[in-house]
């Protein structure tokens, strides 16, 4: 989620300690700094573009990054306000990143909340990683003037009704593409909120044969197909981009990548394509990846293009 939606449930896990709002409270301090704390792996960035995506919503978006991003803000309090209970600064910390993960966890991109076991990011895909109706919902309660454990219980019960609200909004239309894709014979179906309004879910169908990607509107429910891909038969290029580098990021990445294969006669190479099927955006996807394979059929260079942006790979 955006910077200020974590700040406002960090200050919300703080206020259910009755605490009066201060932010010369350490416990405020802690629960906020803690909130924000998971995504402190932009530090990462001075490595490259290539480790901080590799490296976003995985380890410190876990349970263990937890514990080290608290154990970091608890050894920050101890060395500028010795006199902190640290012990509360731990706790309020990790609570306070606990609320990130969660948050996270229910917006698209999600988060490897099973790390180290897995570094696939899980998502329930409710939310938008900027929701302003969301965003709304939490201010206006704030404006309450309610007692600061008044405020956080009617905070977290008015955020859990709007999340519920978008579950079923999201189940029905779940049901409505299952009806309509009825005799395709569905393996697979991802439903998601939409980059372009949240009135509006994206979607990922793969059957037997083919991915169809489109959107669907949550409260008028017109669908839009954007594009039907036909399933490849993985050859030997294909079957060893899956165990690239690059392959195996996209793989962890997302749980619906497509790969494709052509024959570049200017170059006289062999082109691999991987596209992150979730993300279609003026007629393309935002999230793809190219690796090369020189005349010895071994990758030679590979990029990634996401957002605009092209990212040299090592193979």
């Amino acid at each position: 989620m955006d910077t200020l939606s974590h700040a406002l449930v960090g200050i919300a896990v703080a206020g259910l300690s009755g605490h009066p709002l201060s932010f010369g409270d350490p416990l405020y301090l802690a629960s906020i700094i803690g909130a924000q704390a998971p995504d402190f792996d932009i530090i990462a960035q001075i490595r490259g573009n290539f480790s901080y995506l590799r490296q976003h919503r995985a380890f410190s978006h876990s349970i263990p990054g937890l514990v080290m991003w608290s154990g970091l803000i608890t050894a920050g309090f101890f060395l500028c306000m010795p006199d902190t209970p640290l012990a509360q600064v731990f706790i309020w910390s990790f609570l306070g990143g606990l609320s990130h993960i969660c948050i996270d966890f229910f917006n698209a991109h999600g988060a490897a909340i099973l790390f180290p076991f897995s570094r696939e990011r899980k998502s329930f895909s409710l939310l938008n990683v900027f929701d302003p109706f969301l965003l709304t919902i939490m201010l206006t309660v704030f404006l309450q003037g309610l007692t600061p454990r008044e405020t956080s219980l009617l905070f977290f019960a008015s955020v859990g009704l709007y999340t519920l609200l978008r579950y079923l909004l999201k189940l029905r239309a779940t049901i409505l593409l299952r009806q309509h894709f009825i005799n395709s014979g569905i393996s697979r179906i991802l439903v998601m909120p939409s980059l372009r309004s949240v009135f509006c879910w994206d979607f990922v169908i793969e059957t037997a044969n083919h991915y169809y990607v489109g959107q669907i509107g949550a409260l008028q429910p017109v669908l839009t197909l954007h594009t039907e891909l036909l399933k490849q038969t993985l050859s030997p290029a294909l079957q060893g981009a899956q165990k690239t580098v690059l392959g195996e990021f996209f793989s962890s990445f997302t749980p619906f990548s497509y790969f494709t294969e052509y024959q570049d006669t200017d170059q006289h190479a062999k082109h691999v394509r991987i596209y992150d099927l979730r993300y279609f955006f003026n007629q393309g996807f935002l999230h793809s990846a190219t690796i090369i394979y020189g005349h010895d059929e071994q990758p030679c260079d590979s990029y990634i293009q996401t957002y605009g942006r092209k990212i040299k790979i090592p193979c």
